[in-house]
């Protein structure tokens, strides 16, 4: 593991979020290639990065889309300080002997894991900048790549393996002594995050614009998905771009047990998109009271 020291100056007030301690089959992923040669890391150096406060919000007056009262979007934006943080390069192996990189932000918990879409390019650092919101504010979060993306090796020629690649992360965590998850996904790695809900005791589940199912083994069924017990966020578009994701989100949550939210935004962006929309903000609002919730 190799590590950035991230050091930040004063912002705003704000308590702090967290603790301290311890595509769906419509995407069409389409491989980066990689040289079959050069498996190892490089190790970054060492970097002092001063905080870049965040934009002021811009609230969006139409009632449908803002957030709930409770959510203050110039404090939930902007921590009360802006904490240093280590940045982890994390090496896995899964169990079918496929390299998968990850990096992990902050050291607090609970971990909120952020699985990437698999529109063409996308990949880890589509949430980059949430994750050092996030450990910013105390928390930890982890990124991957998964299989055929960003730094990871194999190819994603079907979504269906990708649990494989989120239990190797997991698992990791887990031997790092830590015992706290939430899982942020969105398309792909919302189906993803769905299997491991089902799998590993999370602490709460975000879906953002995903079908329930990759194909086995990162498959839900209907029953499996009632019987979840922790706090489930799902997020969707009016007219997400591919058509049946906005169906799709609403019947997961109908099928959900409490404690549930629904949440819809305008337009057509799909999953990690959304940040880069004129409700973006609110869009990371929500997301980051959701973890606020658990802590």
């Amino acid at each position: 593991m190799f590590k950035i020291f991230l050091i930040f100056f004063p912002a705003v007030m704000f308590v702090s979020a967290c603790t301290t301690g311890a595509a769906p089959a419509l995407d069409t992923p389409e491989p980066e290639q990689f040289a079959a040669a050069n498996t190892q890391v490089p190790v970054p150096t060492k970097t002092l990065v001063p905080t870049q406060p965040p934009p002021t919000p811009t609230p969006d007056p139409s009632p449908s889309f803002t957030p709930k009262p409770t959510i203050d979007l110039a404090l939930v934006l902007t921590p009360e300080t802006t904490m240093a943080y280590e940045v982890d390069y994390i090496g896995l192996k899964t169990s079918d002997d496929v390299q998968i990189m990850a990096k992990q932000f902050g050291e607090g918990e609970p971990v909120v894991i952020l699985a990437h879409q698999g529109t063409t390019g996308a990949n880890q650092r589509d949430w980059e900048a949430f994750a050092r919101l996030l450990a910013e504010r105390g928390c930890s979060a982890a990124t991957l790549d998964f299989r055929g993306r960003g730094q990871s090796k194999g190819d994603m020629t079907s979504t269906n393996l990708l649990i494989r690649d989120m239990r190797a992360l997991i698992d990791r965590l887990q031997e790092d002594g830590y015992q706290r998850f939430v899982c942020m996904g969105a398309s792909m790695g919302g189906s993803t995050c769905l299997r491991a809900a089902v799998e590993y005791d999370l602490e709460g589940l975000v879906v953002i614009g995903s079908l329930m199912s990759n194909g086995d083994p990162t498959t839900t069924s209907p029953e499996e998905l009632a019987a979840l017990a922790m706090p489930k966020l799902f997020i969707t578009t009016e007219n997400d771009r591919y058509e049946p994701i906005p169906a799709a989100v609403k019947d997961m949550y109908e099928i959900a047990q409490d404690p549930k939210q629904f949440r819809v935004f305008p337009g057509e962006a799909h999953g990690t998109e959304m940040f880069d929309q004129p409700y973006g903000e609110e869009f990371t609002a929500e997301l980051v009271a959701f973890v606020e919730m658990l802590r």
